[in-house]
């Protein structure tokens, strides 16, 4: 090969955008081999008419209650309902363990199963405070999204929690907006997953905490 054509070749490296973006999808997040415990809180997704709550982390598993969504077909709609909050105890296999689950802030609080159960891992919403996700739970470690001034709660779509450690929750996201916040099509919404930190359970509000991004 000549000089030239290695000079051209290296060029194309550089610039081919499906070049690039395959190399920064080869570096995967760490997963924990197992369950892991949580401390944190959350609200539910809306995008059913309800949450079942099993007995296990299983499809299979017994249904010992439902938390209720603002997409119920039994809503008032006079009046104003909240997403439901809960605390989330443990990450296992693609389910969440849940329970202390709430419905306070509606104007007309709904029933809901207050005790301890499984959803599935797609059904918990949190904010995350960052703009920066990494391989593994430690911010000495390899960045694998980095937002620069943009928190991610304002630019991307949850897809489920996968595990915890500590301040630390590793997430499946997909890209929803670009760098001016305005909506990407359909084939420009990169999926990933990565470790974050800066973890808020307020759906309404930002939370009060130091930055976690240096």
């Amino acid at each position: 090969m000549t000089v030239r054509r290695m000079l051209l070749a290296l060029v194309a490296l550089t610039l081919s955008p499906a070049l690039n973006a395959q190399a920064y999808a080869g570096t995967a997040a760490w997963t924990p081999p197992g369950p892991t415990v949580c401390r944190f809180s959350g609200w539910t997704v809306n995008d059913k008419p309800a949450i079942a709550v099993r007995a296990g982390a299983s499809a299979t598993a017994k249904v010992v209650g439902s938390l209720p969504t603002t997409r119920g077909e039994s809503l008032d709609p006079a009046l104003d309902y909240y997403s439901v909050t809960f605390d989330l105890v443990e990450a296992r296999d693609g389910w969440l363990k849940i329970k202390g689950a709430s419905d306070e802030m509606s104007e007309k609080p709904r029933p809901v199963y207050q005790g301890e159960g499984w959803i599935e891992a797609g059904d918990m919403q949190v904010g995350v405070q960052s703009a920066r996700g990494y391989a593994r739970p430690d911010a000495g470690s390899e960045r694998l999204l980095d937002l620069k001034g943009d928190w991610l709660r304002d630019r991307v779509a949850l897809r489920g929690i996968v595990a915890c450690d500590g301040e630390w929750l590793l997430l499946d996201y997909e890209m929803r907006n670009d760098e001016k916040l305005e909506p990407l099509a359909p084939k420009d919404r990169k999926r990933g997953r990565a470790w974050f930190r800066g973890i808020c359970g307020s759906e309404e509000t930002s939370c009060d905490m130091r930055s976690v991004d240096p």
